[in-house]
């Protein structure tokens, strides 16, 4: 683990790195998402799907390009501002979230009524495997699979299946922005991406305690009725709340809520590595903003911190190429899954303020590039 927040000067020789090859530390890289496990239908409805201009629109998607592969149904709700929009955002949720993290528990933390009001159409999924999505065989669920998915839904936004947008943007939320950095660096179909709750370096600590409490889904009393099949995992009842949430700034209610929308992972998620990340990263060319928590325990802490945006670009701006226009945001007093807080509006100000070039002075905190 860094000792500071200063990159090597090869990359490559990262001692976090090579530490996060083994077994479980490769666990630990992928579950650092949140949880939101294969749940019933009642489930499967967001809130902003019943609002106007939202309507459902599942896609028949393939694990690979390969002729004859079987189609599963991703689920996806598109949902459009009042005026017309030629930009739409794409939500990757995190590793066990599903769309619902991007409406959250209250009024307050709705990214999705955000970037409406910005201005911007937004297209949420439940990433396959989750949600109301369906569900392949767990070693075929992987990141690369999960790319190759995504980069169906980017078409489909752009080609006139679910719509016809000219600026796509690819917003994740910890592995889901894993999966956004894969699909950019395979594809190069996206004109920006926006990485939260997510950065190159973790706390090995923190990731370790947090797999030792991932078991099969099937054993948790919450999916009992939903037979989760074999290879799919989710978070030990109450043990979501201190890996996720800063207690100090969460919604009335988060830890309720993050517990009783969970949903899975999968043992093929679990086999992306570090090397695979900065591989992908250092083939981005699109525009990239990160927004941290800066009490996000699985990625700040001692050595490793996220008090200001200089802190993220110095541990991120040798992980892309040297033209990779970089920016970032650190969000006070906040924890791994930012949209559960009540700070959460800060990051969504300042996500809509870098994608339209707004004045950066009206966003508390301000973006700052990491190229001067």
């Amino acid at each position: 683990m860094l000792s500071n927040t200063t990159p090597p000067a090869n990359p490559d020789a990262r001692p976090h790195t090579r530490l996060l090859l083994t077994p479980l530390a490769v666990a630990m890289a992928l579950i650092l998402a949140g949880s939101t496990l294969a749940t019933p239908a009642a489930h499967a409805q967001p809130p902003s799907a019943a609002r106007p201009g939202c309507a459902r629109h599942n896609l028949a998607i393939t694990l690979t390009s390969s002729p004859g592969t079987s189609p599963y149904r991703l689920a996806g709700w598109l949902c459009r501002p009042a005026r017309p929009a030629t930009t739409v955002q794409l939500f990757i949720p995190g590793l066990t979230y599903t769309h619902r993290y991007w409406t959250g528990p209250d009024q307050r933390t709705d990214y999705t009524a955000a970037a409406l009001t910005a201005g911007d159409a937004v297209y949420l999924i439940d990433r396959i495997s989750t949600g109301a999505s369906e569900r392949p065989p767990a070693d075929q669920v992987t990141t690369t699979t999960e790319a190759t998915v995504t980069h169906q839904a980017v078409r489909a936004l752009r080609d006139g299946t679910v719509g016809r947008f000219t600026r796509v943007v690819s917003v994740g939320h910890s592995y889901g922005s894993v999966i956004a950095m894969a699909e950019a660096a395979t594809y190069h179909d996206v004109d920006a991406l926006v990485l939260t709750g997510l950065l190159h370096d973790i706390r090995i600590d923190e990731m370790t305690r947090f797999t030792t409490d991932l078991y099969p889904a099937a054993a948790d009393p919450k999916f009992v009725d939903t037979a989760p099949p074999d290879g799919y995992l989710t978070t030990r009842p109450g043990s979501r709340a201190g890996y996720f949430l800063d207690p100090n700034t969460a919604v009335r209610g988060a830890a309720h809520w993050d517990e009783q929308t969970k949903t899975t992972a999968t043992t093929g998620e679990l086999t992306f590595t570090p090397d695979d990340e900065l591989a992908y990263s250092r083939a981005i060319t699109a525009p990239v903003l990160f927004i941290m928590g800066q009490t996000d325990t699985l990625f700040c802490g001692l050595g490793q911190p996220c008090t200001t945006p200089a802190d993220i670009c110095q541990r991120e701006h040798t992980a892309f190429p040297g033209g990779t226009p970089l920016a970032a945001v650190t969000i006070p007093r906040t924890g791994h899954s930012i949209n559960l807080h009540r700070t959460a509006p800060l990051a969504f100000t300042a996500i809509t303020t870098w994608l339209h070039h707004q004045d950066s002075a009206r966003a508390t905190p301000s973006v700052s590039s990491c190229r001067r």
